[in-house]
This record gives structure tokens, C-alpha cells and sequence, in this order.
């Protein structure tokens, strides 16, 4: 009897040895003190925040969270420690410039208590590229990941936001210039309705202002599509072409009443 039950220790001891050894972000101590720590994204851009967070299942009395982050090079950029919460959870954030702030892979390290524990994410310093409709900058940041494309659905009178997430939640701050998109009954302004993933959602109007509209919007993990639906929404290819193919159509028209009435008219 006392065999199997070393075998089942073995084998535990095994299991958990294994758990260690593939798990990012994870650091265990020989009496089951757990520590983790993450990011709340896997990439950033310039002027974004990154948040650290983490938790500990055993506490240390006194004892706070150190958190390194190293740049690219191996270079420490910056230290902090983090108080524990009651619910035994840390964090803190940083924001990422000057000489030290390079693009590429950045490693976060977090000690307690004897045990520490890495995390990565990647950043960049060039600023994406502006996303323009009808030759209108749409101004776009999502908190969780990153917009791939906006488009204009006209016939919807409505944009199309397409977006990569990371894990966990975020928010979509979006800037809609009027001559883009719209909402209005008569001359007064209402509500847009969005949809993330084709299920309606609450979402907040943070500014407004004589030429544009800046939303709030949640977005859980795992979102692909956002759609902004309005009253009024221009062409994606602009406005002047979307004159040019007004006086194109209308000239068709034209020509084909002409040729109606020519046929009419007795030879």
C-alpha cells in the first residue's frame, strides 16, 4: 500500500513538474505559491499605455511586487514595485519612449517573494498609417489589439470596422468626422447604433463637436467586426468621385430618355 501511494506522488510530482516547464507567465514555489504576470495586450504602438497585471496566491507580509522591463537590447528600461490588492492581485502600467523606447520584443519580469516569472510584448515606434474614407482621416485606437480596416458600407449607411483582438477585454475609441458619417433626426443629432459581431451593443459618445463624434465602444475578446450604423455615410472612393459618378449616371440616363423619345417619334 505504502508503494502505490509514492507511485501516485511520483506521478503527481511529474504532472506538475511538466505544468511548469510549458507554462508562460506562471512560476510556482516548492510549497504551491503561485505567481503570475501578463500584459494586457501582445503589441503597442507609440503613445500607448502598457498595463501589468498579475497575482499571487501566497502572501508575504510587507512584501511588495518588483516589475522589470527590459527593452529589445536587453537593457532594463524601467523598475517599479506594485502593492498587492486584498484580492491578492498587483499592477501597474508604463508608457514607452526617449532613447530606451525601441521597437521590438520587450521582456517584463516580476519577482515576489523568492520567485519571479516573465512576460513579453512587442512594440513599435512607427505610428500606423492613417485610415482615410472619402478622403477624411478617421482617427481609430482599440485598447485590446489593433484595427486592420475601415470601410464604407453606404448602402447600410454604415462603416465597417475590422479588428484583431488580444486576451482579455477592451474598448474601441473611434473618431468619426461628420462629413464621413452621421447620425440626425432633422437637425438635431441621435444615437448611431453599433453592433460587434452583429449583436447590438451599448457603447459611449465621449465628444461631439461641430465636425465630429468620438465613441466609446467595448470590445470583448475575440471580436472581429464592429459596425457603425448612422444616418448618412459618403462613398469610400470620396467625394469627388462620387460627383463624377453622380454627373456619369445622370448623363446615361439622359442619353437613354433621349433615345426613348428618339424611338417614339415617327420616321
Amino acid at each position: 500500500m505504502s508503494d502505490m501511494r509514492y507511485t501516485k506522488y511520483v506521478i503527481v510530482t511529474a504532472l506538475l513538474a511538466s505544468i511548469i516547464s510549458i507554462t508562460p507567465g506562471i512560476a510556482f514555489s516548492e510549497h504551491f505559491s503561485v505567481l503570475t504576470v501578463q500584459t494586457d495586450r501582445s503589441t503597442y504602438g507609440a503613445g500607448d499605455t502598457v498595463v501589468i497585471n498579475g497575482t499571487v496566491t501566497k502572501v508575504e507580509e510587507g512584501a511588495p511586487v518588483t516589475i522589470q522591463v527590459f527593452n529589445p537590447r536587453n537593457v532594463m528600461y524601467t523598475i517599479d514595485q506594485a502593492t498587492l490588492n486584498e484580492d491578492r492581485t498587483f499592477s501597474t502600467s508604463i508608457k514607452i519612449g526617449g532613447k530606451l523606447g525601441q521597437s521590438g520584443t520587450y521582456t517584463v519580469k516580476a519577482t515576489y517573494a523568492g520567485l519571479s516569472v516573465q512576460d513579453t510584448f512587442e512594440f513599435s515606434t512607427t505610428p500606423p498609417a492613417p485610415i482615410k474614407i472619402g478622403g477624411f482621416e478617421v482617427k481609430a485606437s482599440l485598447s485590446n489589439g489593433s484595427v486592420d480596416k475601415i470601410a464604407a458600407d453606404q448602402p447600410f449607411r454604415s462603416l465597417i470596422v475590422r479588428v484583431s483582438t488580444d486576451m482579455g477585454d477592451g474598448a474601441l475609441t473611434i473618431t468619426l468626422p461628420r462629413d464621413v458619417i452621421d447620425a440626425k433626426l432633422g437637425d438635431m443629432d441621435d444615437e448611431f447604433i453599433v453592433l460587434v459581431d452583429n449583436d447590438e451593443t451599448e457603447f459611449k459618445e465621449t465628444s461631439t463637436t461641430a465636425t465630429s463624434r468620438t465613441l466609446s465602444i467595448p470590445v470583448p475578446a475575440g471580436t472581429s467586426e464592429i459596425e457603425i450604423i448612422g444616418t448618412s455615410v459618403i462613398p469610400e472612393f470620396g467625394i469627388i468621385a462620387a460627383l463624377v459618378f453622380a454627373l456619369a449616371v445622370g448623363a446615361i440616363i439622359i442619353i437613354s430618355r433621349k433615345n426613348q423619345i428618339l424611338n417614339m417619334l415617327p420616321r
